[in-house]
Parts: structure tokens; C-alpha cells; sequence
């Protein structure tokens, strides 16, 4: 079992609106059992937790993932924790972002956090479906926003250190999921009462480059830390 990050593209590629790529959830599945990412024309955030694969539509309800979707950016890991941490009271979004700050062994790692438990709120986006060509900070423009109250749920994500933004999202990046798999979204804030936090440091990652004449004819001019700003905040 692989000890390393797995990306299937660079954000770059999303930031530039190439929204379609070859690798399938069946390939994704080999990689990792957790994670997040989006499926082709941006149809959907992706969440993997235990080996399962969900696809949360525009109106944040889950579906069943089939293997042979694909995804044009997503981030796996076979998770396995090596520190622990709680949130044992009720906080605010902005407590809630101090802690996560302050949780990190060090900020020039890559971690998948898996955070379980009870929010007094939650707030998710979906991006509709979105064809090619249009930047990603463009398609979010028109993103659908959902409010979930007194939830449980999971957070699943990532934090990436700041000196790769053209791979992937700097900071953290968290998508919901309830407890009953049946809704959920990319997290935009939530407040939680009470988490356990489980994270797992990564030393080394792996990056699959697409194929596709898009990418291997792009001249990446865009500002992805703008754009990552925009679209992903």
C-alpha cells in the first residue's frame, strides 16, 4: 500500500477550465480509499471515505459512484492516521480555523485530515455542470450555496503547503458529507460542537500530468493564487 499523496492532475489544469480528463474512479480506487475532487465538465464534488465514492450533485444530494466515471482533479490517500486531535466545545468558524492552524506538526507538509462529529452549521457549494474552456473562477460565479443545521457529518480534505499553488489548492480544502452519505458539499464554513480530528503527514506525493493536446498546448498564464482565491474561498 502506497504511503504517498496521490494527485490525478495539477489545479492548473482545473484553473484554466480543462474540466476533462481520462482517470477513472477505478483508477482512482487503486490509489487511495480517501479523498476529494470533481468529476468531468466539473459534474459534481467528489468524496471517498473507507473506500467508498460518492458524487454530490449541484443541490449537494449524494449519488453512487461507478468506476468507469472520470475525473479531471481529485486527491487520494490510503488513510492511515498518525495523530489525533478533538474540538470538545462549540466554536465559531473563525475559533474553529485558529485550531486547525495551530493542529499542524509543521505548515511545509501535505496532510488528509478526516475530521467526524457533530456542527451546529454547516455551509457547502456545488458548481453546476460546466463545458470547457471557461476558467474555473468563472464557473464558480454561479455556484448553488446549502445550509445544513445541527448535522453530523465528516470533513474530509487536505492541507497543501503554500509553495505549490499550481498543483494544488494551498491551505486547507474540505468537502461534507452527513452521516448518512446522503448530502453534502465543498466547504465554505461551518460551526462545529464537538469533532474528532484524525490526520495522516505525507513526505512525498505523486502527480499524474493529463494527456490531453489542452494541457500539453497550455501556456498556464493565469495567476493561480488569484484565481485559486476566488474559486475556492
Amino acid at each position: 500500500m502506497s504511503k504517498m499523496l496521490y494527485m490525478s492532475s495539477p489545479i492548473n489544469a482545473l484553473l484554466e477550465g480543462f474540466y476533462r480528463d481520462d482517470v477513472t474512479i477505478a483508477t482512482l480506487k487503486t490509489k487511495g480509499d480517501f479523498g476529494i475532487g470533481t468529476f468531468n465538465n466539473l459534474d459534481g464534488e467528489m468524496v471517498a471515505l473507507n473506500g467508498r465514492f460518492i458524487r454530490l450533485d449541484l443541490d449537494g444530494q449524494a449519488h453512487v459512484v461507478t468506476d468507469d466515471m472520470k475525473t479531471p482533479f481529485s486527491t487520494v490517500c490510503h488513510f492511515a492516521p498518525m495523530l489525533t486531535d478533538e474540538i470538545a466545545a462549540p466554536v465559531t468558524y473563525e475559533q474553529f480555523t485558529v485550531q486547525l492552524r495551530r493542529m499542524l506538526p509543521s505548515d511545509n507538509m501535505f496532510y488528509a485530515i478526516h475530521m467526524e462529529g457533530r456542527f451546529r452549521t454547516v455551509i457547502t457549494r456545488s458548481v453546476p455542470r460546466t463545458e470547457n474552456y471557461r476558467p474555473l473562477s468563472e464557473a464558480t460565479d454561479h455556484q448553488k450555496v446549502r445550509r445544513f443545521e445541527q448535522v453530523s457529518g465528516h470533513l474530509v480534505g487536505f492541507y497543501t503547503p503554500g509553495f505549490v499553488p499550481s498543483v494544488n489548492v494551498p491551505g486547507y480544502h474540505f468537502h461534507f458529507i452527513d452521516e448518512a452519505f446522503t448530502a453534502g458539499g465543498h466547504l465554505l464554513s461551518c460551526e462545529p460542537e464537538h469533532l474528532q480530528i484524525r490526520l495522516q503527514i505525507f513526505y512525498s506525493m505523486e502527480l499524474s500530468l493529463p494527456k490531453t493536446l489542452d494541457y500539453l498546448t497550455a501556456a498556464f498564464t493565469r495567476d493561480a493564487v488569484k484565481d485559486l482565491e476566488k474559486a475556492e474561498r
